[in-house]
């Protein structure tokens, strides 16, 4: 997702920009771009991106389609906009991400227009494709920041990759009390050959597994148990 990149030009409402920072960092996107705003990144700016503040404090801002030219690298450029043209068509956002010709490995800049009248002909003889959203509703014109939250997703949705389910670490294998405690028995002469099945040994191993000790603990134990032993025989 880092080498995607949002640019907004002409913008004129800052809380807009605000809302669309949000929007980048709920998917991890650094990088937002404005060409030639109407609009100062105000109080109200930063109140649209709430906790998003990241994209909004890093903003790159350039005042004309050259100086953007000029620093930012080589890369598809897509303007979002339904209007029709012989040179460049526009289709839906989703059948122009599944062209195999295209190598979405370069910079990808998703382009939006102004609020009130999208790209302008001379913002969209900047682009190299044109996409548009496909929408089942009547009214098809968004708001800028639902806009960029739409092609982020889409894009999002479209080469998102599924991390393989982490495996947990194996668990340290138990201390097995048994040697330590046959030990200490057998210091006792507690006979523990007539009864294999059921005795002392197989109880007191019993007991204190059921009490799910830690590996620590039931070294400590084993510490007690050898100092209990070495008394026995003094």
């Amino acid at each position: 997702m880092n080498s995607l990149n949002v640019v907004l030009v002409g913008s004129k409402y800052p809380r807009n920009i605000g809302l669309v920072s949000r929007i980048l960092c709920n998917y991890g996107i650094e990088r937002l771009i404005l060409v030639r705003p109407q609009c100062e990144l105000n109080e109200e700016a930063k109140q649209g991106a709430a906790q998003g503040q990241g994209p909004l404090e890093n903003v790159t801002i350039y005042s004309s389609w050259d100086d953007f030219y000029q620093s930012e690298p080589d890369g598809l450029r897509v303007g979002f906009s339904r209007r029709q043209g012989k040179r460049r068509p526009s289709v839906p956002l989703e059948e122009l991400l599944s062209e195999p010709l295209i190598d979405f490995k370069q910079p990808l800049f998703f382009i939006f227009g102004a609020e009130d009248h999208g790209l302008s002909a001379e913002d969209l003889d900047m682009v190299h494709r044109m996409a548009f959203f496909d929408l089942p509703g009547d009214l098809q014109s968004m708001n800028l920041s639902h806009s960029v939250l739409v092609a982020v997703l889409t894009f999002y949705q479209r080469f998102k990759t599924t991390a393989p389910p982490s495996v947990p670490p194996a668990p340290e294998p138990i201390v097995d009390p048994e040697p330590f405690l046959t030990l200490w028995l057998k210091s006792l002469n507690f006979d523990l050959e007539s009864q294999p099945r059921w005795n002392a040994l197989t109880m007191l191993k019993q007991l204190i597994l059921r009490a799910k000790p830690t590996n620590d603990e039931l070294h400590k134990l084993e510490m007690i148990v050898q100092q209990t032993v070495r008394k026995i025989k003094e």
